[in-house]
């Protein structure tokens, strides 16, 4: 945090039309920049020993300020580095990284997964690097919130919209400003309310089943027995703990279409929806567990290919897509709340920290991608891949009862953490 004693006033000839930083959220994995114009440009530093991220924006910051952190962020200071140049510092307890940028119609959201030290000293080393915004949609949509087609819901009730919190607001600089207080942002309640009232609810759902096998092991066993029996395994645990409340998206082995998975975790009112699958590759020294949350633009071309082939597990079904849920990707993944979105970034990162002592992972644990089981805009969602069934060594693995038991451990107590607040 600055001390008020540095904390220096800098008069700058910026542009009259520059766009003003109004604001800074920081929620774990995403760091929100409020502006008063949309900003397409910027560039980003990482600096060790300590690790600080840096973001340069073409904006004027009236008064230096200073956020507290979330996560891995520890704080984040601000002040104008050079005239039309405001600079953040986000000051971290580990490495992470920037896995996107996005441009909003009221600032940038920063989006964060974590790095190993290397390959943030390999960064460091690289220097001041383009930041690569994504700009908003051409045109917003004309409604606050969405629902699926009637016949995936039958009779279930709305559901409320989540709100976005609210950006603190800085104030006008003074001609001849004092020492300034720091200011401080609330850090985010543990646990979660329950959105139907009593326990929290969890629904986990087991990738593919029925006519759909999905992933085929070097062994010939099939993918959808392992995600059953580990999404089985984990909601025994939680029923036998008795904290919080559990669903299966499907309990046996039956096909289940994409949107039906998405409109049960929604009928529900869950709390938080987990998919769990397993992968396969051309690669058969590829493997390693990873996590996914939503993003419309996939963090990796392995992530991209995943989602890609995940989405098309439908067309195993015969399922018309443009009949079930006309235009349903495009409408969700805009109308995504950035609160879920940010929820299901942390819950990411209680699951890494579960499992990192149960299973070895691919590399970084955390991607983004387009999945459609993904894309409910008020359940915080995150697609889980245990490993890879064309590994000899992960599918030995995955098809053990021992192997599955301490996936479903960490799906479990990953869960309590989450939803309870249990750190």
């Amino acid at each position: 945090m600055l001390r008020p004693s540095i904390l220096i006033l800098l008069t700058l000839a910026a542009p009259a039309q520059a766009a003003q930083i109004t604001g800074v959220i920081v929620t774990p994995g995403l760091v929100t920049i409020a502006t008063d114009t949309t900003l397409t440009t910027g560039f980003s530093l990482a600096l060790d020993t300590p690790d600080r991220l840096v973001i340069d924006l073409p904006a004027v910051l009236g008064v230096p300020l200073s956020v507290a952190g979330a996560g891995c962020v520890t704080g984040v200071r601000g002040a104008m580095f050079a005239p039309g140049t405001a600079r953040l510092v986000l000051d971290l307890a580990r490495p992470l990284a920037i896995a996107g940028a996005r441009a909003t119609a009221s600032g940038i959201e920063i989006t964060l997964r974590r790095s190993e030290p290397e390959a943030f000293a390999k960064a460091a080393r690289r220097g001041r690097t383009a930041l690569a915004i994504i700009p908003p949609p051409a045109a917003p949509p004309a409604d606050g919130d969405f629902e699926l087609p009637p016949q995936l819901f039958g009779s279930a009730e709305a559901v409320p919209t989540v709100p976005e919190p609210a950006p603190m607001i800085l104030p006008p600089a003074p001609a001849n400003p004092p020492t300034l207080p720091s200011m401080e942002m609330p850090r985010r309640a543990p646990g979660v309310r329950a959105r139907s009232g009593g326990k929290v609810l969890v629904v986990i759902d087991a990738g593919h089943g029925g006519k759909d096998v999905g992933a085929i092991s070097v062994a010939g066993g099939y993918e959808k027995t392992v995600t059953l029996a580990i999404a089985r395994e984990a909601a025994r645990l939680l029923e036998r703990s008795g904290k919080v409340r559990v669903k299966l998206t499907r309990g046996d082995d039956r096909f289940i279409p994409l949107g039906g998975r998405v409109a049960i975790a929604r009928a529900a009112r869950a709390d938080l929806f987990v998919s769990v699958h397993a992968d396969s590759a051309p690669n058969a020294l590829a493997r390693g567990a990873s996590v996914y949350t939503l993003s419309a633009v996939a963090s990796d071309a392995v992530a991209a290919r995943l989602a890609a082939r995940e989405n098309k597990a439908d067309i195993i079904g015969g399922v018309n897509l443009g009949v079930e849920a006309p235009d349903v990707g495009d409408i969700m993944i805009d109308l995504s709340r950035r609160a879920t979105t940010n929820v299901s970034v942390a819950f990411a990162e209680v699951l890494q920290d579960e499992l990192s002592s149960r299973i070895a992972f691919r590399g970084e644990f955390h991607h983004f991608a387009g999945f459609y089981v993904l894309k409910a805009p008020d359940v915080p969602s995150v697609l889980l891949e245990t490993g890879y069934v064309s590994n000899a060594d992960d599918a030995e693995f995955l098809f053990s009862p021992g192997g599955r038991r301490k996936v479903a451990e960490g799906i479990a107590r990953a869960v309590e953490r989450h939803l309870l607040g249990d750190r």
